[in-house]
């Protein structure tokens, strides 16, 4: 006798997968809105950090910020794979409930912090939980939607995850001014801004928990060594120059990830803190054209993953980094960045392009990639995006502080209009 067929389910129109309700799909939106806005509020208050805890150099931030980064994004580099396993083995929501219980730890270190050497540690701690919700992140919503709804589902977790950044940079960035203006002193300002994120990190992991699909997948695909992954993904990508591009977005849009999370909103805060802020107040300042460029990728997040499901998903990918190239080469130009109204117009600009990138990228990779080497060319995608932010952090620090603090912008203005030659030539031969 066969067994009945589960019935098929909808989240706003979009088909779930088999076996998906819509509490899980919902569940991930809310997972994916706090991820990407926890990641995004740990970026923005690393300045407090570096000029109220540790009292650094303003001349020293970038390249500290940047040596920051790269040694979390290769510690959570070495972690994808065996989250991957773990997620595997256990179920996606036991790990992603427990990646946000290792935020929130890490959050009420992050206070404690009064040397480099602390603080790096400090990041390493929080690199862990950040590979795990991370990886997470990114394998709940493949196996979420049904294929061809895929495009759809992904334009709206990126509207979460804009959303999330937006409101969490807005909410808990201006805490610390709060607090000082009510009379706390700085130090014990940002120790309660960095404890309220923890806090938000234990009620995520029991919603996460509580309302993601349980279970492991029905079928594990055997894990490979990653020399074999490597081998397998650029195969496919010899044979599929599509592929190529969907490769080189990845790499772009992450590269401008952190530019517009890191050496943005650095050079945000350091320009109030010249014109005499103090540092609550710089960070409260700054909070806006950060939140203005998130903000802009909310209905670009939802227009462009309606339109990759219709339209050619390369040239998606040419017009993203035609905007981004163009405003982050605006970005470097400007000489004051206090400047509200012309700031603001480029970090949408910034913002449109980068969410545009990632989510063609994302849904094109879908698209080429071929059933039986998936996972690899995933997983040579989800390399081509941590070597984006290890060269980003690794020239862009030096940059900003022996160059100028426009140079990030640049080097992220040229590496865009690169992919934007590779995607037109790509375009031209009809790939």
């Amino acid at each position: 006798m066969n067994e009945p067929a589960d019935p098929v389910r909808r989240l706003a129109g979009i088909e779930l997968a088999p076996g998906f309700r819509r509490r899980h799909a919902l569940t991930y939106l809310y997972a994916a809105f706090v991820t990407i806005g926890l990641f995004a509020f740990a970026s923005y208050l690393q300045a407090y950090l570096l000029n109220v805890n540790l009292g650094l150099a303003t001349a020293v931030q970038g390249r500290t910020v940047s040596a920051l980064n790269f040694a979390n994004e290769l510690l959570a580099l070495t972690l994808v794979a065996p989250f991957g396993a773990l997620a595997d083995k256990y179920g996606r929501r036991a790990v992603y409930a427990g990646g946000f219980v290792w935020l929130a730890l890490a959050f009420l270190l992050y206070p404690a912090a009064r040397s480099v050497p602390q603080l790096l540690g400090c990041s390493l701690f929080y690199s862990v939980g950040v590979a795990a919700v991370g990886t997470m992140l990114g394998t709940v919503l493949a196996d979420t939607p049904a294929e061809h709804a895929r495009g759809r589902l992904v334009g709206v977790a990126g509207f979460f995850q804009g959303l999330g950044a937006a409101v969490l940079v807005l909410a808990l960035g201006h805490l610390p001014a709060a607090l000082v203006v009510r009379g706390m002193e700085p130090l014990e300002a940002g120790r309660i801004t960095f404890h309220s994120a923890a806090v938000l990190c234990f009620v995520s992991a029991a919603i996460a928990f509580a309302g993601l699909k349980g279970g492991t997948p029905s079928v594990r695909a055997p894990a490979q060594p990653l020399a074999r992954v490597l081998a397998d993904g650029i195969a496919a990508a010899r044979g599929n120059p599509r592929i190529w591009f969907a490769y080189l977005l990845q790499f772009g849009s992450f590269g401008d990830r952190v530019v517009l999370g890191t050496f943005l909103t650095l050079r945000l805060q350091q320009a109030w803190l010249e014109r005499g802020l103090a540092m609550p107040d710089a960070t409260d300042r700054a909070r806006l054209p950060f939140a203005a460029a998130m903000g802009a990728g909310l209905l670009t997040a939802l227009v462009v993953g309606v339109l990759l499901d219709r339209l050619d998903r390369v040239k998606i990918g040419i017009v993203s980094m035609a905007l981004a190239a163009g405003a982050y080469l605006a970005c470097g130009f400007i000489d004051d960045p206090t400047h509200a109204t012309l700031l603001t117009v480029v970090a949408v600009t910034l913002g449109v392009g980068q969410i545009a990138a990632i989510i063609a990228g994302q849904t094109l990779l879908g698209q080429e990639a071929p059933r039986d080497v998936r996972g690899a060319v995933f997983g040579v995608a989800g390399v081509c995006a941590s070597a984006g932010i290890l060269f980003t952090n690794g020239f862009g620090g030096w940059l900003y502080d022996s160059v100028s603090r426009g140079g990030p912008f640049f080097l992220l203005a040229g590496v865009n209009l690169a992919i934007l030659v590779a995607g037109i030539a790509i375009a031209r031969r009809g790939s």
